[in-house]
């Protein structure tokens, strides 16, 4: 597969009206039955019915394996208000901005020595970071070319396992059930991480694929109300593509806006019996703590459609109350 075909792909998704694109398009291969052998008698957690084939090959957005970094003072292709997955690992902090990932969607990385996938959905403005380590062996993730509830679905390629990033959870093949570890990760603008973290190293344009960086192709997509794959379950209280914060509290689940977040920078909430302290740093990093016994709770940045397709219980906390 060609990296122009791959940019073709992104204009057609994004010229084709959500519902007819959710209906009608059509792939010569079925990645699930053909590519990965799975069938109605594979273990899962999910129906096969309800994961959507999104492009016609397996790997056709290519993650990357071999990243490569440059200092922040030599990041001239950012811009400050550019929005970039961040991490800190021990003294290692990297940036991974978004305009990349766009295009690629999972990073296969070693931050602060640990074996990290760096994931990325556009479509549900999701970044999570998981291990990558399984019984003391690093795999690699990639892009599986389905989606569920819209969302990007992994697959590793040690078992060959489906994760759905958005709750990191094996849902069809051999380790169906299982949990990855997630790692804490922030959604942040470029000049607030450069700021706190001057030592950063970002990841840079040469992947060694020949993508323009600068075009975002799904400018128009976040714009709109419009979803391209189905999703379980809806819910209007706040629009589809308003940025939530999501987090899992002792069994229930509760999401905060970003623009509830932006302008308290500290709250302090409650839910149920957890007292919750809620901090919008400085440099973008959300945090969840129980002031009481300091336990940390790791919050995901998404969009509140995709947040609630997943977690339809939810609680949510916007600037009306």
């Amino acid at each position: 597969m060609t990296n122009t075909w791959r940019w073709t792909l992104a204009g057609i998704m994004l010229s084709i009206p959500a519902a007819l694109w959710a209906e009608g398009r059509t792939f010569e291969t079925d990645i699930l039955r053909e590519t990965f052998g799975f069938d109605d008698s594979t273990p899962g957690t999910v129906a096969l019915a309800d994961l959507h084939q999104g492009c016609p090959a397996r790997d056709c957005i290519q993650s990357i394996d071999r990243p490569h970094f440059v200092a922040a003072g030599d990041a001239d292709f950012l811009a400050d208000d550019d929005l970039v997955l961040a991490i800190e690992v021990g003294t290692d902090a990297r940036a991974y901005p978004t305009r990349i990932l766009n295009y690629h969607e999972i990073v296969n990385d070693v931050v602060g020595g640990r074996p990290l996938a760096v994931t990325w959905c556009p479509l549900c403005g999701s970044g999570l970071a998981f291990e990558r380590e399984f019984d003391g062996q690093a795999t690699e993730f990639g892009v599986s070319g389905v989606l569920f509830n819209s969302d990007l679905v992994m697959y590793d390629r040690r078992t060959e396992t489906l994760w759905d990033q958005v709750q990191g959870r094996g849902i069809v093949g051999p380790l169906t059930g299982s949990r990855l570890q997630t790692v804490p990760l922030s959604v942040t603008r470029w000049g607030q991480w450069r700021a706190a973290h001057p030592a950063t190293r970002v990841l840079s344009p040469e992947t060694g694929h020949d993508l323009d960086y600068a075009e975002d192709p799904y400018e128009r997509y976040r714009q709109g109300n419009g979803l391209m794959f189905p999703v379980s379950a809806t819910d209007d209280r706040v629009g589809p593509k308003t940025v939530v914060f999501g987090a899992f509290v002792d069994g229930q689940y509760i999401a905060w806006t970003e623009r509830l977040l932006a302008g308290e920078r500290r709250l302090e909430d409650r839910l149920g019996e957890r007292a919750l302290s809620v901090t919008y740093g400085e440099d973008g990093a959300v945090t969840v703590t129980d002031p009481t016994d300091g336990q940390d709770f790791v919050p995901i940045r998404l969009f509140w459609f995709a947040w609630y397709a997943f977690h339809p219980e939810t609680v949510l906390r916007d600037v009306d109350g």
